[in-house]
């Protein structure tokens, strides 16, 4: 059933060594590599569509990658973790995620990086690291970690339309410390590097993500960072500064399960400026959990385009094992300002129907 162990899953899996292990002998592989390999998964199938008065207006992406009114398979997806324990002091950790980006689906690295264990209590990680900014982000593509189809979009979208709160990973380096102490488990984490995309690049980004819960019941985090924009879509952002704080909170106790977040984005230009939250409880009941989600975000208030959205969702998800889940959501989508995360401004409100099945291995 959900609970805050499963939420931790990807975080604690691994990557990286598939190319490594083709290229060795098998002889060789099954001497040195075979038992230092720990190979785990995850399997996502989504269905959402929107009742949109035009085939055109996709919400959350393009015509390629939006909810539609014809439906869309969105968030489909097959993940695979690796991890290794090269030494007492060095390990390797990678997921490799098949999405449909296209009309096809492709295999790409998620986020894949070397550990120094420099103590008991700190690691030095460098490579292609989960982006740590948002509660669930570092495992945003394990369904069955969390109570949502997807988690809320007008905070985790990665559509420059939205409020540009979170981002897949970065390429840099991470100094990592961990402590325990009777039910208080705490880590800070400073990082720094680049997040590099096709439409955009913020160079210079330097952050820091504190976490701290007890007994994994109820757990605070704060993060922030900044780095200087560079090609980006908007050609007025270009060579600016983007700046984010974010804070959240996260609530697993006596079967409630609550989550709530917010952020506020400064990318030094008064029409991209904006806030972002939302809001999630839920009550288990055995294997059943009734929740509902309200999420709000705006941009640009003041100015001559602004943007002002919110969705309020009712969603269940019920699991089959400790390790399946089947999930149903109905929203509505309101714009107040502007065209929010639609690819044209919608008339009037907006249902979307959805449905998932997740499963972890």
């Amino acid at each position: 059933m959900f609970n805050r162990q499963t939420a931790r899953y990807a975080l604690k899996q691994g990557l990286l060594l598939t190319g490594l292990a083709m290229l060795l002998p098998s002889s060789l592989l099954a001497e040195n590599w075979a038992d230092r390999i720990n190979v785990t998964g995850f399997m996502s199938a989504k269905y959402q569509r929107v009742n949109t008065a035009s085939t055109e207006n996709y919400f959350n992406g393009d015509v390629l990658t939006g909810i539609k009114k014809d439906g869309s398979l969105r968030g489909t997806m097959l993940g695979l973790n690796l991890n290794s324990n090269l030494s007492e002091k060095v390990s390797m950790a990678a997921q490799f995620l098949g999405t449909q980006e296209d009309e096809n689906y492709s295999l790409h690295l998620d986020w894949g990086f070397i550990v120094l264990g420099l103590s008991e209590e700190v690691n030095l990680r460098s490579g292609k690291i989960k982006f740590p900014t948002g509660l669930v982000n570092e495992y945003v593509s394990v369904g069955n970690a969390y109570p949502w189809i997807t988690p809320p979009a007008l905070f985790y979208t990665e559509e420059v339309a939205g409020p540009n709160t979170t981002r897949e990973a970065y390429s840099g380096a991470s100094l990592l410390w961990e402590h325990s102490s009777g039910d208080m488990n705490m880590n800070v984490d400073l990082y720094g590097g680049e997040i590099r995309s096709e439409t955009r690049l913020v160079t210079n980004m330097l952050g820091v993500k504190a976490h701290i819960d007890w007994d994994e019941e109820i757990s605070f985090q704060l993060s922030y960072y900044s780095g200087i924009m560079r090609n980006s879509p908007v050609s007025a952002m270009e060579s600016l500064r983007h700046k984010n704080l974010s804070l959240g909170m996260q609530l697993d106790m006596n079967n409630i399960v609550g989550y709530l977040e917010w952020a506020a984005n400064d990318m030094s230009l008064p029409a991209m400026n904006g806030t972002t939250w939302y809001t999630t409880w839920g009550y288990q009941f055995d294997r059943w959990l009734p929740h509902i989600t309200y999420q709000y975000f705006d941009k640009g208030l003041g100015t001559a385009t602004p943007q002002q959205q919110s969705v309020t969702t009712l969603g269940l998800r019920y699991d089959f094992t400790d390790n399946t889940d089947i999930k149903f959501e109905y929203s509505v989508i309101n714009t107040t300002q502007g065209k929010g995360l639609f690819e044209s401004t919608p008339a009037s409100s907006v249902n979307m129907l959805g449905a998932a099945i997740d499963t972890v291995f």
